[in-house]
């Protein structure tokens, strides 16, 4: 593996991870530079990919779709699988409402290979290695083996999970409930022997995705909120933010503001930890809304807190203030008084 584009990977799947999509971008590509300039098919595919998923999610389709053409010329020539390209595409064409391309592309996803290594089931020790001849040898690389092979059954199932998820979400956004919850137990069931946090997440969504469907809003924003939990736990801080504001609206619908309140909050607050100040200061408004439609007295003074530290972040910077809430605000109230205390 060659250390520069290892480094540069490494660095744009962390940014990635946080939501720091531009050095993300930045990283990736010096991966895709690297990975041409010494012409490996599959790193190149690889980048390009990772490319493509930082375009989605800044909503740039067009240039992500052009990216996933190049992936997939790379990684077939690696002879490598295009699987999660196909995956990929499938997002990009729900979110633009084109249903049937979007089931065609899932249908080529579920016709590759599991994007797992071919040769994770192989023993590690070479062809003349004593193992394959000594008993005391042969117990540790036996026990590699296994160990190989479970991943590589997990990454198939991880996968196959993917797949039915993926026509669990386009049998949902077309009210095709039956479907939906069929496909959604076929990935429970494959899931239940795969440790991955990231697929516990995406489970939790799809399960939200079909409550909204049913017009189930309460149990849709409880799948929301374990999906946020799961993406921590991932280690993919970069959506929890769009899991929470989807449960706040859920709750919303749901005639829980005391609850959509508490979770735009949290929307707002991590805008503000990652330094996003005027962005954290765009959810306040809604947020006190909700806070003050259900009377919940916790959720103003939690938000004339946050109000306060944007206030005092913005001034360390030089920044102008923002505009004030209305004077009538609960919210301005509360931070006066925090001022004079």
């Amino acid at each position: 593996m060659d250390t520069s584009l290892t480094r540069f990977a490494s660095s744009g799947h962390e940014a990635f991870a946080e939501g720091d999509l531009d050095v993300a971008i930045a990283q990736y590509r010096k991966a895709l530079h690297r990975a041409w300039s010494i012409d490996d098919p599959y790193e190149s595919g690889t980048s390009a990919y990772n490319l493509a998923a930082c375009m989605t999610s800044l909503s740039k389709n067009q240039e992500a779709r052009d990216w996933l053409v190049d992936a997939r010329v790379e990684l077939c020539r690696a002879k490598s699988s295009a699987g999660n390209t196909w995956l990929l595409e499938a997002k990009i064409a729900q979110q633009e409402c084109r249903f049937e391309e979007a089931k065609t592309f899932v249908d080529r996803a579920a016709c590759s290979q599991p994007p797992c290594d071919a040769g994770s089931g192989d023993c590690l020790c070479g062809p003349k290695d004593p193992c394959k001849e000594s008993c005391v040898m042969r117990i540790p690389c036996v026990g590699s083996r296994v160990k190989q092979k479970k991943a590589a059954e997990q990454c198939e199932d991880d996968y196959t999970a993917q797949i039915h998820l993926a026509r669990a979400r386009l049998a949902a956004e077309t009210y095709e409930i039956e479907c939906a919850e069929m496909h959604f137990a076929c990935a429970c069931e494959l899931a239940a022997d795969v440790c991955s946090e990231s697929l516990q997440a995406e489970l939790q969504n799809v399960a939200a995705m079909i409550h909204l469907a049913k017009g189930e809003y309460l149990q849709a924003a409880w799948h929301f909120d374990n999906e946020a939990k799961h993406l921590r736990l991932a280690g993919n801080y970069r959506e929890i933010p769009v899991a929470l504001e989807l449960a706040s609206a859920a709750y919303e619908q749901a005639e829980r503001a005391d609850l959509a309140a508490s979770r735009m909050c949290r929307v707002a607050r991590i805008w503000f930890g990652r330094g996003e100040f005027k962005k954290s200061w765009s959810y306040l408004p809604q947020a006190l809304c909700l806070a003050e439609h259900c009377r919940c007295q916790s959720a103003k003074i939690r938000l004339a807190l946050l109000a306060k530290e944007i206030e005092l972040a913005l001034a360390d910077q030089g920044e102008p203030m923002l505009p004030k809430p209305p004077k009538d605000s609960l919210l301005l109230d509360n931070s006066e008084n925090l001022e004079s205390s």
